[in-house]
């Protein structure tokens, strides 16, 4: 990474990180559990598949940028991401 996470203020503890990143891979489960539910109602399913979609990819993207906070090497976590347009992004904040 270009620049470390010191450079935007007090240091973060990698305890920190870590609580941030299982905070992160909750919410995911959360995200991805009410989507499901969602998706067992035939009618809601029919009716709301791009937003349910919406709702998979947020619990995606909320699990890998937890993985790349707690990561040892968080470029090779980015490089890592299955999810283009995060990891493009990503790749963008990190190349400024």
């Amino acid at each position: 990474m270009n620049q470390s996470l010191h450079e935007f203020g007090a240091p973060h503890s990698a305890a920190l990180l870590a609580g941030i990143a299982a905070r992160l891979a909750r919410l995911a489960d959360q995200a991805e559990d009410f989507g499901i539910v969602l998706c067992n109602d035939a009618e809601v399913s029919g009716r709301y598949l791009m937003q349910l979609q919406q709702i998979d990819r947020l619990a995606q993207s909320l699990r890998e940028m937890g993985i790349v906070l707690s990561a040892k090497d968080p470029e090779a976590a980015v490089a890592a991401i299955r999810l283009g347009e995060l990891r493009l992004a990503l790749e963008k904040v990190d190349a400024a």
